[in-house]
């Protein structure tokens, strides 16, 4: 079983979406605190429109977003280490969030964590990915879609 994440940062919607069908990617898991963006088509309703034509399912988890009180911490801090500590403990309150995605992923569906960050060792979402790892018993693959552009 495989848990993908994608980053959009430096993606327009074709080349995003090329990506997600090379990929065979069912669904995706909107791991966004706020599901809002700057990037066209990147927000949650323009969004939904565009994986629906590709029959891609859209899932919110909004729960499972990096809080706004600590990307700010993050920005003006640069640390990392810290940043992704207390986001771990944050979502070790998320216990439904991550044991439905880790039921759907279980059941063979394709799903790929979305956020904004291309590089994913500076996203929350490996932190979600590697939990859901732990939820399976370490047998769960991570794969993280590293668009070229």
């Amino acid at each position: 079983m495989d848990v993908f994440t994608i980053g959009y940062e430096g993606l327009g919607t074709d080349s995003f979406v090329a990506h997600l069908k090379y990929w065979k990617i069912d669904a995706i898991a909107d791991v966004r605190d706020l599901p809002l963006s700057r990037k066209k088509g990147f927000s949650k309703s323009p969004l939904i429109d565009l994986l629906s034509k590709h029959n891609i399912e859209y899932m919110s988890c909004k729960d499972l977003g990096a809080p706004k009180e600590l990307r700010e911490e993050l920005h003006l801090s640069g640390n990392y280490s810290r940043f992704f500590e207390k986001y771990r403990n944050k979502i070790s309150n998320s216990g439904p969030s991550l044991e439905h995605l880790h039921k759907i992923v279980s059941e063979g569906k394709k799903i790929a964590l979305l956020c904004f960050e291309r590089d994913p060792e500076k996203c929350h979402r490996k932190i979600i990915a590697e939990e859901l790892r732990k939820i399976d018993g370490n047998g769960l693959s991570i794969k993280h879609i590293k668009p070229i552009g």
